[in-house]
């Protein structure tokens, strides 16, 4: 009986050993062989999926960190319409430059001068007449006279003209400047030592306002004519010869007669002839070197005193 115990106790143990690899009992991991386990890469589809997500991250670090541009595609097309639009702007500007130059072209068209032969001829006349007349006296004028002395005889001479300015104003229905014109004459004749200095423009901004008979005539729409050159007086036009007479009469030192004979037969024009040689000779002698930088600036004077005269009168006609 004990034999058998023995036996039995035997081949419970043997089965018990051989039970162990079946059931899968394996013992328990050292911490170094769990280290080890860890230090192991992981698998092949693990690291990619982690490549994949860092790409992510990262994309969307920059999106973060650089701020929304515009698309390159918009940017060019936005570029190209700016330039086509520049180019429309300066087609325009060119067009404008284009017509203006057609216009001028086309007034300095309308110039009529068919007098041109003897309109030369009196400019060549003028011409010497400064050069050999005019310029070496008002030369001697100058040295003789200083020129605040020079200054108060052109204030002089202006003061005295004030009726003929003041007739065309208010003729022209220009009251602001006719009122003007009066109380410039008021003031310097009265405060300005009988208009020697120009009181009213110092110290109360009173502007003088150049208008004549022939700015008149152009008023009131009175066509200018043709281009003429007359001698001693220089350029001017139908129109303003016109005027010359015009304001020949407006004068009133051509009625101021020695005797008291008033007639218009006895009209005197000596004092209005020395007043206007007077003017010639003191503003020339004040504006030294003027008509000589013209010269000097022109391809053709003739042509460009012509030109600079019809241009001067229009603007001063439609002011």
């Amino acid at each position: 009986m004990k034999r058998y115990r023995w036996l039995i106790l035997f081949l419970i143990i043997i089965s018990s050993v051989s039970f162990l690899p079946i059931t899968g009992y394996t013992e328990t991991s050292s911490p170094q062989h769990e280290s080890i386990q860890s230090a192991e890469p992981p698998p092949a589809s693990d690291a990619s999926e982690a490549d994949d997500m860092e790409e992510v991250k990262g994309k969307e670090d920059k999106e973060e960190e650089e701020p929304p541009g515009e698309d390159p595609t918009s940017q060019e097309e936005g570029s190209v319409k700016k330039e086509e639009q520049d180019k429309k702007e300066e087609g325009a500007t060119d067009e404008d430059e284009e017509d203006e130059e057609y216009l001028e072209e086309e007034e300095m068209e309308t110039i009529a001068d068919p007098l041109k032969p003897f309109n030369q001829l009196m400019f060549a006349f003028n011409d010497k007449l400064y050069f050999y007349l005019l310029k070496p006296v008002a030369q001697a004028y100058e040295a003789v006279l200083p020129e605040p002395v020079r200054v108060s005889v052109r204030n002089f001479i202006s003061n005295i003209t004030t009726p003929v300015r003041l007739l065309n104003c208010i003729l022209q229905g220009k009251v602001e400047k006719a009122g003007t014109e009066y109380a410039r004459f008021m003031v310097n004749t009265i405060a300005g030592g009988l208009g020697f200095f120009d009181v009213a423009k110092k110290y109360h901004n009173l502007e003088k306002h150049d208008e004549d008979f022939g700015q008149t005539l152009g008023f009131y729409g009175l066509k200018e004519g043709f281009y003429i050159v007359w001698p001693f007086f220089g350029p001017s036009n139908i129109r303003d010869t016109l005027g010359l007479i015009g304001d020949f009469f407006s004068d009133p030192f051509v009625y101021v007669n020695p005797t008291t004979d008033l007639r218009i037969t006895n009209i005197n024009s000596d004092i209005h002839s020395g007043i206007n040689a007077t003017y010639r000779v003191n503003e020339t002698s004040l504006t030294l070197g003027t008509y000589e930088e013209f010269k000097e600036s022109s391809i053709d004077p003739y042509v460009s005193m012509r030109s600079a005269y019809f241009e001067m009168r229009r603007k001063k006609i439609k002011e």
